[in-house]
């Protein structure tokens, strides 16, 4: 996934699929593949409710679906070498909204874990495939109807990283 860009080549990793995507190219300086990174927060919950189901056809009366959404607070690049003095690391808030489908194994996360990639693609159905690719540790494959970027806030290595919660 690429695209052009002051006649450069980009590779965006599919961040293009995501909502508020291109945060991550003006904050970064690029899209992130997420390589060296780590997930710090991963939460699972059901805080939204619908009246239709998956294709927007109402439910009986008096029936309301529970929408899951995952959220993810990523540290860039904090298992990768240091920014240039008196720059920052970055925590990047995501959240996969109305999951359809997952696959989530979490067993490693208690270890020391990091980020090979994040890659989004956009499906047939017009969802979004989330695929985190671990080095080691957390492996996340998520369908979904939508990424959104939360947040990008600053954070400095030596520091606690800030609670994006």
């Amino acid at each position: 996934m690429s695209i052009q860009a002051n006649g450069l080549c980009l590779n965006t990793f599919g961040w293009e699929h995501a909502k508020y995507g291109g945060l991550l190219l003006k904050v970064l300086g690029d899209y992130p593949s997420f390589h060296d990174a780590i997930v710090r927060a991963l939460t699972i919950r059901r805080a939204r409710r619908s009246t239709v189901n998956e294709n927007g056809e109402p439910l009986f009366p008096g029936t309301i679906r529970e929408l899951v959404d995952i959220d993810l607070e990523i540290l860039h690049n904090c298992a990768g070498p240091r920014p240039e003095a008196g720059q920052p690391d970055y925590a990047v808030a995501v959240q996969l909204r109305s999951v359809r489908a997952g696959e989530i194994d979490a067993s490693a996360m208690i270890e020391e874990a990091w980020i090979r990639d994040i890659t989004l693609s956009k499906e047939e159905n017009g969802l979004v495939k989330f695929d985190l690719n671990p080095n080691i540790g957390l492996d996340l494959v998520v369908t979904c109807e939508e990424v959104i970027v939360q947040s990008i806030t600053p954070y400095e290595r030596d520091q606690p990283a800030p609670n994006l919660a």
